[in-house]
């Protein structure tokens, strides 16, 4: 079996971050996407973009820059697998969703232009990182170091399927290893409260609490089912696991 070569573009990138302090890959390579020309492609087993045009957030698909699109036309005849971190937003069903579309797109994309592919599509994603990154637990681990609280503006009752960032790595490990391929939804299938995460958040750093803004009304539930994933690598992970991970990204806080 041929060694594992992975590159990985977007090298500031969340993602990147979790891979980089977790993966057990030996050989991986970080680069920003305007380094890409001055990379032998060739020489990869694997490649996973993790930049993307923030325009995807708010501009519909044929206003952005088309980042994976480009690297797929790069290496279309390479005998590679492109790896595409997707979301669970490609099956909200929302006007407002031009994130999820996007995302969408960009698999159909992908799948038209390259043979070899994975496409995973990630459910909450916890780890420790309180940066100005418009993501869930930045904004919940920034606002509880600075303000001491943390502001909920959905129900209570409100549930996610969470997947913590070792975890997400160890699964990302696998399938590259395996060299698997396909669309899998990348997720713990575990229900939990986004009031239990954050009150074991706060938990972990010995202070703080929970308010409650205005509520907004439309259900944001959601769990993603992981049984396609399951079939091809084996992992675990509890609702215990998930909550102590909690914990510890609030101790993460004092330091």
């Amino acid at each position: 079996m041929k060694a594992i070569n992975l590159l990985v573009i977007g090298k500031s990138s969340l993602l990147a971050k979790c891979l980089k302090n977790n993966s057990k890959i030996q050989s991986i390579k970080f680069i920003s996407y305007k380094e890409i020309k001055k990379i032998n492609l060739n020489n990869y087993t694997h490649i996973i973009n993790f930049s993307i045009d923030p325009k995807n957030f708010f501009k519909e698909y044929h206003l952005i820059n088309k980042i994976d699109e480009k690297i797929c036309n790069l290496i279309q005849n390479k005998n590679c697998i492109y790896i595409f971190p997707s979301s669970r937003l490609v099956y909200l069903k929302s006007k407002k969703n031009i994130y999820g579309r996007n995302k969408k797109k960009t698999e159909n994309k992908i799948i038209r232009l390259k043979k070899k592919y994975l496409i995973l599509r990630i459910s909450t994603l916890l780890t420790f990182d309180t940066s100005q990154r418009n993501l869930f637990i930045c904004k919940a681990l920034r606002s509880l170091k600075r303000k001491g609280l943390i502001e909920l503006d959905i129900s209570k009752n409100t549930y996610k399927d969470f997947i913590t960032s070792d975890v997400f790595v160890k699964i990302l490990d696998n399938l590259i290893v395996k060299n698997i391929t396909g669309i899998y939804n990348l997720s713990s299938n575990i229900p939990i409260k986004i009031n239990d995460i954050f009150k074991n958040i706060i938990k972990g750093k010995g202070g703080g609490e929970i308010v409650y803004g205005k509520i907004i009304k439309n259900n944001h539930s959601f769990q993603l089912n992981n049984n396609k994933l399951l079939k091809k690598i084996r992992f675990k992970i509890t609702k215990k696991d998930i909550l102590n991970y909690c914990v510890k990204l609030g101790k993460q806080l004092n330091a």
